[in-house]
């Protein structure tokens, strides 16, 4: 078993329920992040919370000299993430890390010029033990940030998907399965494609939590460019809506519907349903 994990993005969808996993399981965790002061009321004082910033190399000691094995996060539809990973990655290695989990996407290993396929590739290189997840579009996405939004302003989701199909994962099942390959060494070498067990396209999605909330949510088909200049206007920066565009063109072309089994042969129980979900975050969307 692993005794010192380095958890970054520790703040996210998947690393906060993944610290509180890892302490479940007697593992002493690092949990990084750019913002370490904010880090405390949602993970809690079992954990040192360190400042971890990909850009910043004065950062990087205390957290990686300290490790033996990091659960790797990208920035979220940074199309720089190899440009910012590399030389992170490459002083974890040399400053003695033994083991990296790569937080990739569903789809990169197809992708030869995909930045995440660029730093998986830069990991294999390295020699270093590797784990590569590759999940789906969290269900996360629905219950808190710019979807989630729409639904309690506006009642529907308003999207460019149209009804192309997705596998959608919960993001607590991912958590599940890196808390897994991090505590002990039979998945180095791997890589495992994370979905939920069915596929749905977004009028599904917003039939389910119109059932779960008690209030009507529908889905309205949009361009592109709606969505962009929305993304805009919410301050990021133009490359990720750019990248982010391109995530919403797969989905119309179901190129994200594919089901794996990776989750429930990993984890032992079936995969998060998106009605289980919605269940459990319908107070999200009232």
């Amino acid at each position: 078993m692993a005794e010192k994990v380095l958890v970054t993005g520790a703040t996210g969808k998947v690393g906060t329920v993944l610290v509180r996993l890892l302490l479940e399981r007697g593992v002493e965790v690092k949990a990084g992040t750019r913002r370490p002061a904010d880090a405390e009321g949602l993970l809690g004082a079992r954990v040192e919370a360190v400042e971890l910033d990909y850009e910043a190399t004065e950062t990087w000691d205390e957290a990686v000299q300290w490790a033996d094995r990091v659960f790797l996060v990208p920035p979220p539809f940074d199309p720089r993430s190899d440009d910012l990973l590399v030389p992170f990655l490459d002083w974890a290695v040399q400053s003695g890390t033994e083991h990296v989990v790569l937080l990739s996407a569903m789809g990169a290993e197809a992708r030869e010029r995909m930045a995440l396929r660029r730093v998986e590739q830069r990991i294999e290189r390295t020699g270093v033990a590797w784990t590569f997840l590759r999940p789906n579009i969290y269900m996360q996405n629905f219950s808190r940030g710019i979807v989630a939004h729409q639904i309690r302003d506006m009642g529907e989701v308003r999207l460019p998907t149209e009804d192309g199909m997705v596998s959608f994962v919960d993001g607590r099942d991912v958590a599940a399965v890196a808390a897994a390959v991090l505590t002990v060494d039979e998945h180095a070498g791997r890589a495992y494609t994370l979905t939920g067990p069915e596929a749905l396209d977004h009028y599904q999605a917003a039939a389910i939590i119109s059932e779960v909330s008690g209030r009507h949510v529908g889905y309205m088909p949009v361009d592109e460019d709606e969505t962009r200049y929305s993304l805009l206007a919410a301050g990021w920066p133009e490359d990720q809506a750019e990248t982010f565009s391109r995530l919403m063109t797969a989905i119309r072309e179901s190129r994200r519907a594919g089901i794996s089994q990776d989750v429930p042969k990993l984890l032992g129980r079936p995969a998060t349903t998106f009605q289980a979900f919605s269940r459990e975050h319908a107070e999200a969307w009232r």
